[in-house]
């Protein structure tokens, strides 16, 4: 068991990190309540400021679930902070609606779901160190593979302090499918919805308050980052066709602010222009770097990262046209919650000197 001295030196260490990290652009979030005023709702995001990544807090009376706790452990910790601190308003409030005295302390993080592999909504999953960590089978074995070339991007062309201290923490549970959380407060309903964005996507769904957490499937406002991408965007469209049917008010995105389901749609028709003009390039003889050159959507021009990302999700889409003209069926891979053995967690070792 860790000393409380250790304890205490590992806490400092993140705090510090935490403190560098407020002061990077966009390493910052607030939290806000969906669905009703603090003490009168169980739903958070954590809102990234600047571009930075959206999590969420869930509180019930079994124990907290957290989405997609940031970029770094010190992000992570302050995450946790947060967490705790409103799973014991939560507490607290149902205590006195219940007009009795609370006899034990608030529940603890009970899971953390992350939505994809990335590190951006990743690397602070080895804060949780008591809670069950739920992905699906394809972004365990991402997370795992490519962890370390993550971290060395986030710090190196992104800037990001703090990963010293970052160890490779992947899921203890995965998930095919879909996995429901019924607790007496909120229904969680954690879905496997294929390769979209990347290898192994999911999202959350609070059907009672309709709200979805989708993670990077969802990002309107933001051109998709291309890296570590699959040649999947027929798959997403049809996967944003099928959550447009849902029961949903509020949509939590992956980068960017909170919207309504409008923001489904936005995403939706902005790949379907981006098909669209690829295809037209490849029947017009263009090749792939021409075609890169040539693409131009401007309906999406105010898109954050247009200029620099553009002609590279044109090249993705042209590969994918090209190789796999008739779209590829995808399937969840059944429904199942299974035991991920074993889960990694590296030793955090420093970056090697440049």
């Amino acid at each position: 068991m860790r000393s409380l001295a250790g304890s205490l030196a590992v806490a400092a260490r993140y705090l510090l990190a935490a403190a560098l990290l407020v002061l990077a652009a966009g390493c910052d979030f607030v939290v806000q309540p969906l669905g009703g005023s603090e003490g009168r709702t169980q739903v958070y995001v954590a809102a990234g400021k600047l571009g930075a990544p959206n999590a969420g807090i869930i509180c019930t009376r079994i124990g907290c679930v957290v989405i997609d706790p940031m970029l770094s452990p010190a992000l992570g910790a302050l995450l946790q902070n947060q967490a705790v601190a409103k799973s014991r308003i939560f507490w607290d409030n149902l205590h006195v609606q219940q007009k009795e005295r609370a006899r034990t302390q608030a529940p603890p993080v009970l899971y953390v779901l992350n939505t994809t592999f990335r590190g951006t909504h990743t690397f602070g999953n080895q804060v949780f160190d008591k809670a069950d960590i739920i992905s699906t089978t394809k972004a365990k074995e991402r997370l795992e593979a490519d962890g370390r070339t993550m971290r060395e991007e986030l710090r190196d062309q992104w800037k990001v302090p703090g990963l010293e201290t970052h160890a490779i923490t992947s899921a203890t549970l995965t998930v095919e499918g879909t996995l429901t959380l019924d607790t007496p407060e909120v229904k969680i309903q954690f879905i496997s919805v294929g390769d979209c964005a990347g290898e192994g996507d999911a999202v959350v769904f609070l059907p009672g308050q309709k709200v979805l957490f989708a993670g990077d499937v969802v990002i309107p406002g933001f051109m998709p980052y291309f890296k570590g991408r699959t040649l999947t965007i027929r798959h997403w469209i049809e996967t944003l066709k099928s959550l447009e049917k849902l029961d949903i008010e509020t949509v939590v995105p992956g980068h960017g602010e909170v919207a309504r389901k409008e923001a489904l749609k936005q995403q939706r028709e902005f790949l379907e222009a981006l098909v669209g003009a690829v295809q037209d390039a490849i029947k017009a003889g263009k090749s792939m770097d021409d075609a890169a050159q040539a693409v131009k959507l401007p309906n999406f021009s105010k898109w954050t990262r247009y200029d620099e990302w553009l002609a590279e999700n044109v090249k993705l889409v042209y590969c994918e046209l090209k190789e796999k003209p008739q779209a590829a069926e995808q399937t969840g891979g059944g429904i199942g919650l299974g035991l991920a053995s074993p889960g990694l967690l590296e030793r955090p070792d420093p970056f090697r000197d440049k």
